[in-house]
């Protein structure tokens, strides 16, 4: 083998290692935001409201189906423990399946089908499910993931919209 032919064949192999590194470094961010996705839910579920806002980055906005748009970590906070625990009393099964998520760089942006069963709190027994998609994306906040926008929308439910009141 010529030298030329040992150089080409290194910038080949170097080519190659590049192409590979990013695409372990992709494969690693999609599975940091599955995690992080899973973390969300699995405080949504248990109503860890701090594990929960602790899920979003400095900027994020929830615009979700039946509430107002809330932006920025404060005010997350705040939405979580004074409005949304009035209708997530940790009483619901949530699964979220089927992400699709893509990376760019430091930002990223997924979708997630979120099928939520709601129960009866005095027998155990489920009254009904919704089912809806969120539509998220992601950006990476001093080298970790965080949630910077979920939208959250029903795609099927109760007639008349929302969970009924008095459950809890």
């Amino acid at each position: 083998m010529t030298l030329k032919e040992m150089e080409k064949r290194l910038r080949a192999t170097e080519n190659a290692l590049k192409n590979l590194e990013k695409r372990v470094r992709v494969t690693e961010d999609i599975n940091e935001i599955k995690q992080l996705q899973r973390r969300y839910v699995n405080a949504l579920m248990c109503t860890e409201w701090d594990d929960a806002v602790d899920c979003f980055a400095q900027k994020a906005k929830i615009d979700v189906y039946l509430h107002k748009p809330v932006r920025g970590k404060a005010a997350i906070d705040k939405w979580f423990k004074e409005e949304l625990s009035i209708t997530h009393a940790g009483k619901e099964g949530d699964i979220v399946i089927h992400p699709i998520i893509s990376v760019n760089g430091d930002k990223a942006k997924g979708k997630w089908l979120l099928y939520m069963m709601y129960f009866y709190p005095r027998t155990g027994q489920s009254l009904f499910w919704v089912q809806g998609f969120y539509d998220m994306e992601y950006v990476r906040e001093n080298g970790k993931w965080k949630i910077n926008l979920m939208k959250w929308s029903e795609r099927l439910g109760l007639p008349g919209s929302g969970p009924p009141t008095g459950l809890f």
